[in-house]
């Protein structure tokens, strides 16, 4: 039986084996766990990193390709073994590198083991065609009439999911469900289970990712007290997990990936107080983690929250962010740490303030970041015409970027362009506030894996780190690096590329 709908309070019935008829399985790998083979699904994403704002048309799938992913639901220790299908390679990489997993190849085969839950990619001499790996603790629903919307195994067909106050929605490890999650104005909202949340059959037709018209894998507007835990996201049309204005959200262990349409960021937090991203893993095309302010909601400052053990691949973009959109008064008490970003797109490590807030308070802590010497520089497609080119050069993103580009002269649209997003509000009044800076940044404890066929600049590594100002008076201060290592070599400013302007009281030490 095929579920179209899923009714409140309805438990779905058992599919058996449909899924694994129905949905793609993998051709790269096979995967035994603990012995027992395991079914290994596949995910899309983007080959080339190329990307436009929405152009009126989705991204052609030729710039795409699959990926392999495994979603294991264990509380115990996991032995996996890897079977490599129709490909030769060279080198084995078990990723993030911080975790420093012992691998063996033998009998044709990878095998190692997972102690501890978490998120891996095994990927062979780049990062093309990787497999996913998910490793998570069950997270049951003991009572299905306990929730408002129950997914158990098998396939649902739901669509657009709408949440009021104190609902809830429970996906089994063996669910996959085609739909997106929306609330407005709600509390107390609850989305939990180990199992799959797809947005492929949602369309993109406008512009402007603020507004509600397209919806991606969550969309969550003024709502507060919500917790999200354990479920993967898959293929959103547009940003992936949003949260506009909300208060109280927790996000644990779920998992953004399969990512690959026109400016899919994983993670954007708008306008927003007491957020906290733990234990997940975010794989975006577009920007992986970032913290905005818009127009809509800028009498609410962006403060107090944190970003905590994640693993991060931004294909295209910046990794952790906060901007380019920062229409707010501040933004204060924000914490990235302990965090592992296996490619960074443009900038591992980013602050743009594009608008008019006072940004402070800022800790990057304890972060490894891989630098790769397979990655490709990221293009913007300026035209229908153009084409990624032939022979692409080698990226080598900036570690460190904190810069004030004006996003609505520099960046977007002009006052006359149908696209521009329009003021909602009056200008913010900002009497006292100090207009588009950065102060009391702290980056501390970072660690960089450096590919070492990566050439360096005289001497130096290519690890950029990058502080300016482009307004004229005003500048960025209080600005704190310390502890970087790069192959276990403490950085400093004669090993590492510097580019430091228009800021006062800059640290760089080991």
């Amino acid at each position: 039986m095929f579920h179209s709908s899923v009714f409140k309070h309805q438990p779905t019935d058992k599919l058996g084996e449909t899924r694994s008829c129905l949905e793609k399985i993998s051709d790269d790998f096979r995967v035994w766990v603990n012995g027992e083979e395991a079914t290994v699904y596949t995910c899309r994403i983007s080959k080339i990193p190329f990307n436009t704002i929405w152009p009126g048309y989705q991204r052609p799938i030729e710039q795409t390709e699959l990926a392999s992913f495994i979603n294991i639901v264990s509380d115990e220790d996991v032995t996996l073994e890897v079977e490599v299908l129709n490909r030769e390679y060279k080198d084995v990489m078990l990723r993030p590198f911080a975790e420093n997993i012992p691998f063996e190849e033998k009998d044709g085969k990878i095998k190692f083991t997972l102690d501890r839950e978490g998120q891996f990619v095994l990927a062979l001499d780049d990062l093309h065609k990787p497999l996913f790996i998910f490793n998570t603790h069950p997270i049951e629903c003991p009572d299905p009439k306990s929730v408002t919307y129950y997914f158990g195994p098998g396939i649902h067909m739901p669509g657009k999911i709408t949440l009021h106050d104190n609902e809830s929605v429970y996906v089994d490890k063996d669910a996959l469900v085609y739909g997106c999650i929306y609330a407005a104005n709600a509390s107390n909202l609850h989305i939990f289970g180990n199992g799959v949340f797809d947005d492929a059959g949602e369309a993109r037709f406008s512009r402007p990712c603020y507004g509600p018209y397209t919806n991606g894998n969550i969309k969550f507007y003024d709502c507060n007290n919500v917790k999200v835990e354990g479920v993967l996201f898959r293929d959103s049309a547009i940003w992936c997990v949003n949260l506009f204005h909300c208060f109280d959200v927790e996000m644990d262990n779920i998992k953004v990936f399969g990512q690959w349409r026109y400016n899919t960021d994983g993670v954007d937090i708008v306008n927003s107080q007491r957020i906290v991203l733990k234990n997940s893993f975010v794989h975006s095309f577009d920007d992986s983690v970032t913290i905005k302010g818009i127009d809509m909601y800028i009498d609410t400052d962006n403060k107090d929250m944190l970003i905590d053990n994640c693993v991060l691949w931004c294909d295209w973009g910046k990794t952790c962010e906060l901007g380019l959109e920062t229409a707010c008064r501040r933004y204060e008490n924000i914490t990235f740490r302990n965090c592992d970003i296996i490619r960074s797109g443009n900038t591992a490590l980013d602050i743009q303030n594009g608008d008019c807030a006072e940004i402070s308070n800022i800790l990057y802590e304890n972060i490894s970041v891989e630098f790769n010497s397979y990655d490709l520089e990221p293009v913007y497609q300026s035209t229908l015409e153009q084409k990624y080119p032939e022979n692409p050069k080698m990226i080598h993103p900036w570690l460190i970027n904190i810069v004030n580009y004006r996003f609505r002269s520099d960046i977007w649209c002009s006052d006359t362009d149908p696209g521009k997003i329009p003021m909602i509000h009056a200008p913010l009044d900002l009497e006292g506030i100090q207009q588009a800076t950065a102060h009391d940044i702290t980056f501390r404890n970072i660690t960089v894996y450096y590919d070492e066929r990566i050439p360096k600049v005289d001497g130096r590594f290519n690890t950029p780190i990058c502080v300016h100002s482009c307004i004229e008076g005003v500048k960025h201060y209080n600005i704190s690096v310390s502890g970087v290592t790069i192959n276990g070599v403490p950085a400093d400013e004669n090993n590492v590329v510097m580019q430091v302007w228009s800021a006062e009281n800059f640290k760089f030490t080991h």
